[in-house]
């Protein structure tokens, strides 16, 4: 965005110093620009480009519109400072048209939400028409009637006078004001450039190209030849590497030879059969064309890399999802279309925790706080999880289930799952003294084979079945709060390194009498060392 049109002065002396330095910028632009050798075409004045009107709508741009009074200081400097003119009436009508033009532009920008960066397609179409096209045609209406009713210009000459007006005041605004709005954005691109030197070769190159095709003597022996669409390539490729600042670099870099070599007589514009008006026209022409189609090409690359930056932040929002779901090595298969997932594990250990008498608790609580409880458990219980390299399988209401040793084998995948039940109990008496309400877990585990895989083609889940799954489930069902419930396979594989205190034989439904264990912690010294 533009800044906001404020007509409000400051009243610091840095502001004011601003206003006279903008003023002085704008006498000496005005001066070097009538520096230029002047052509004439039917008496009038022709100039291909007028700079002075791109220095002030770059300024309303960059700085806002409380440094117009700025403007309207350096117009009443240039009337000051140029004999044999009438300082009021030009004086006057000078600073108001040269003060005008810009705020009307910053006005229509503001109003169509522009964006300086000149990064997108909207931005450019709005800059050109917006920035250049309207404002000029206000300024060469409104400064061509004024000569023909008070400098005694004829009206016949009213369009042919307009159009000069007009075109200089556009070509001035693609000549300066994309280089105002984008040298940042360009030194950030230089810097970032895979091989800045090769960005002043390029350069370099653009000069002297542009040096010999436009202004050099030397290209008359090619005269027959279009020779100026040659510095295209060039254009394009500023605009693709160095974005909206390449290829306003570039255009700067061909007007002002261009503009140069007009001047001096020489370039492909000029020719025995063109008058200086129509070899100007000529050279306006190219110059419009050649700003328009770098800053469009630089556009629509900017809006594709957006959109490609835009495409993979979504597309790894989407695998972040799609691992939040999944392992990761699932995932991958999934993505490659494999038609049915499942494989079989000769021993992991599964875990089942749950939360005792949460639904007496629940009934105590609103929905919203019921639900931002359980997520404040079972995220710090994913945690955990993450921190035991461990997978989690789901969340069944206020149940939570987790399993070693898949996707991935690892062998101590059923010491892994007992220091996550231990961190569990710890974590869940934290949280009950934190939240002064009696959370309890009952947990269970069990040992042994299992197929895993992923069913369904939506809301699918990683999910495990087998009869060790069905054991591990009853072993937290047929619990009691605090306490970790092992079966014997789980024992005999944790006997060594971690204390037991055996239950007995406890009759489970559709299992049968099992031998059970409680887990109570590791052991300070392992059987084996002892």
């Amino acid at each position: 965005m533009p800044p906001q049109a404020s007509f409000r002065f400051p009243r610091s002396g840095t502001y004011w110093l601003a206003v006279v330095t903008i003023a002085v910028g704008y006498l000496f632009l005005v001066k070097l620009s009538f520096k230029i050798p002047q052509m004439y075409s039917e008496g009038s004045l022709v100039l291909p480009v007028w700079p002075p009107v791109g220095y002030t709508q770059g300024l309303m741009l960059v700085l806002g519109g409380r440094f117009w009074p700025g403007i309207t200081l350096g117009a009443i400097l240039v009337s000051l400072f140029t004999p044999d003119r009438p300082f009021f009436f030009d004086g006057v009508f000078s600073a108001l048209n040269n003060t005008l033009q810009p705020l009307l532009g910053l006005w229509l920008l503001q109003r169509s939400q522009f964006n300086r960066s000149l990064e997108g397609l909207q931005e450019v179409g709005a800059f050109v028409a917006l920035g250049a096209v309207v404002p000029a045609t206000f300024s060469a209406t409104f400064g061509i009637t004024y000569c023909c009713l008070v400098d005694n210009m004829a009206w016949s000459a009213f369009g042919t006078a307009w159009f000069n007006w007009w075109i200089g005041n556009v070509t001035g605004v693609l000549f300066l004001v994309p280089l105002m709005l984008t040298w940042r954005q360009g030194v950030r691109r230089f810097k970032t450039f895979y091989f800045p030197p090769f960005i002043l070769l390029w350069l370099a190159l653009l000069v002297l190209l542009s040096w010999f095709i436009l202004s050099s003597s030397l290209r008359m022996e090619f005269a027959p030849y279009p020779l100026e669409y040659m510095l295209f390539p060039l254009i394009i490729w500023g605009a693709l590497r160095v974005g909206p600042a390449g290829a306003a670099i570039a255009t700067a870099v061909v007007i002002s030879i261009a503009t140069w070599g007009i001047t001096q007589n020489r370039g492909p514009f000029i020719t025995s059969a063109t008058s200086a008006n129509q070899a100007v026209l000529a050279l306006q022409a190219y110059i419009c064309v050649l700003a328009f189609t770098g800053l469009i090409l630089a556009a629509v690359v900017a809006e594709r890399e957006r959109a490609r930056a835009a495409l993979l932040e979504e597309k790894e929002k989407s695998e972040q999802l799609l691992l939040n779901i999944l392992p990761h090595p699932i995932a991958t298969r999934l993505k490659e279309d494999q038609a049915t997932i499942a494989d079989h594990f000769a021993e992991v250990t599964v875990l089942f925790a749950d939360i005792v008498n949460f639904s007496r608790l629940s009934a105590q609580l609103s929905p919203q706080e019921l639900v931002a409880l359980l997520n404040d458990v079972f995220s710090r219980f994913d945690e955990l999880a993450d921190q035991h390299q461990l997978e989690k399988i789901k969340t069944i209401g206020d149940a939570y289930m987790a399993v070693g040793g898949l996707p991935h084998y690892r062998a101590d995948h059923a010491s892994a799952i007992a220091d996550f039940a231990l961190d569990l109990q710890a974590t869940v008496v934290e949280f009950s003294r934190r939240t002064q309400r009696p959370f309890q877990l009952r947990i269970g585990i069990n040992t042994g084979p299992v197929v895993a895989g992923v069913i369904g083609t939506k809301k699918f889940i990683y999910d495990l079945w087998g009869d060790t799954v069905n054991t591990a489930s009853r072993m937290e069902s047929f619990g009691i709060a605090e306490h970790i419930q092992v079966t014997e396979a789980t024992y005999q594989v944790l006997k060594e390194t971690y204390a037991f205190e055996a239950r007995g034989e406890i009759s489970i439904k559709g299992k049968g009498n099992l031998h059970t264990y409680w887990l109570k912690g590791k052991r300070r010294v392992p059987i084996e060392s002892k």
